[in-house]
């Protein structure tokens, strides 16, 4: 069982490093790289010595492809999957990947969504047959939609009315994205979720269902040939549009007004303050120059708030940051936390002098030299196992 765990953990890492490493960092391996006569595109990286096998969907949809009164519909996708098809019964899939020992997630993002499932290796063609189910007949039912959205829409609300760090980020997150198609939640407006037309829910899974708009990665212990006579047999039909859907896509500009919101609630069981920054989108070149930033920031082996905050001047504050993965803008959020208010008024001051540092001196020698060992040490950890892959050549 450990072996296997083990296994699991190297498939769904090769699986998402696949494809980012060879469709946003164009270092692709032609030769593991086909394309179906209805657009759907496949990566096959067999690995030996591992015991499991990954098959991973990404498709070219998200939220941000709603139209605007519509906008978090998508969102409701990643809990209609579970539903019946023209041969499972509803949670049937889930059901049949937990008896081979494997899981499934995934999630739908703003740009794009992912779903994939971990299973034996001998399970492979299960898996193929069960993801085949799930974009091709999947069926969404009226009373279906409306018990998501309602289960949606009480969820954020409790968590809105009773959560105060998640209203604070919710906020913080959209006063950062402000003008950008990233602004409004994933799950869309509130109010609105309630009045999402059942029927433009599944007009939505036909995006869903066009293979043109899918790419399919493969990854873990597997026979090239047998996987690629079954993707040729039960993935070769036509589906609706059967045409990659195109975006134009438009980096947004950084923000440079600061906005500040204080919020005073009593009985609060500690104190907090996030800070949010609009950040380069994934297509600037600026992309790479903040990361190195963030490092810098709130990388725990370096991060250098965590060293002034804490180390330096002992004031017991709890800090973490998120960081989005978004193509045309991203965040970067950092909280910090307190039981003491005193303190908190002390690190914030601290942050301040520390962001102020950083735009009138570049970085010493010795700090830039660490970030970038650092960044290079995890780049290559990342890249390990892809570099010992075996690519099939079809």
């Amino acid at each position: 069982m450990c072996r296997y765990n083990i296994s699991v953990r190297k498939c769904i890492l090769l699986c998402l490093l696949l494809f980012f490493q060879n469709f946003f960092l164009n270092a692709v391996v032609k030769s593991n790289v086909f394309k179906l006569p209805n657009g759907l595109t496949v990566i096959l990286s067999p690995i030996e010595n591992i015991e499991a096998g990954c098959v991973l969907a990404y498709h070219l949809t998200g939220v941000r492809d709603n139209s605007a009164d519509s906008r978090g519909a998508s969102y409701l996708y990643q809990y209609l999957i579970f539903l019946g098809t023209e041969n499972l019964d509803p949670y049937d899939r889930i059901m049949f990947i937990k008896k081979y020992g494997g899981f499934s997630s995934g999630r739908v993002n703003y740009d794009n969504s992912v779903f994939y499932q971990v299973v034996p290796d001998d399970k492979m063609n299960n898996a193929l047959w069960l993801e085949n189910e799930r974009i091709k007949s999947l069926q969404i039912t009226d009373r279906e939609v409306n018990i998501q959205k309602n289960n949606l829409y009480k969820r954020i609300y409790r968590l809105t009315k009773s959560n105060t760090s998640f209203r604070a980020k919710e906020w913080v997150r959209s006063t950062v994205f402000e003008g950008t198609v990233y602004e409004s939640p994933l799950y869309g407006e509130l109010e609105k979720i309630r009045a999402f037309n059942p029927s433009h829910i599944k007009n939505i899974y036909d995006r869903y269902k066009n293979l043109a708009d899918i790419i399919m990665v493969i990854s873990g212990h597997f026979n090239p040939s047998q996987v690629m006579q079954f993707i040729n047999k039960n993935f070769s039909y036509s589906s609706p549009g059967s045409v990659k859907h195109q975006r134009n896509y438009t980096i947004a500009d950084p923000r440079d007004k600061y906005i500040y919101k204080n919020w005073l609630i009593k009985d609060l069981p500690h104190h907090f303050v996030l800070y949010g920054f609009r950040t380069p989108a994934k297509l600037s070149y600026d992309h790479l120059y903040f990361e190195f930033i963030r490092y810098y920031l709130v990388d725990s082996r370096i991060s250098k708030l965590e060293k002034m905050i804490n180390r330096m001047n002992n004031l017991n504050v709890n800090i973490s940051h998120e960081y989005s993965n978004n193509i045309e803008s991203n965040a970067l959020i950092i909280k910090l936390v307190s039981l003491s208010r005193v303190n908190i008024d002390k690190a914030k001051y601290v942050v301040g002098k520390e962001l102020e540092a950083l735009q009138k001196f570049p970085l010493s020698s010795t700090n830039f030299k660490i970030v970038k060992s650092l960044m290079e040490i995890d780049f290559l950890k990342k890249h390990e196992n892809a570099g010992k892959t075996q690519y099939y050549a079809g």
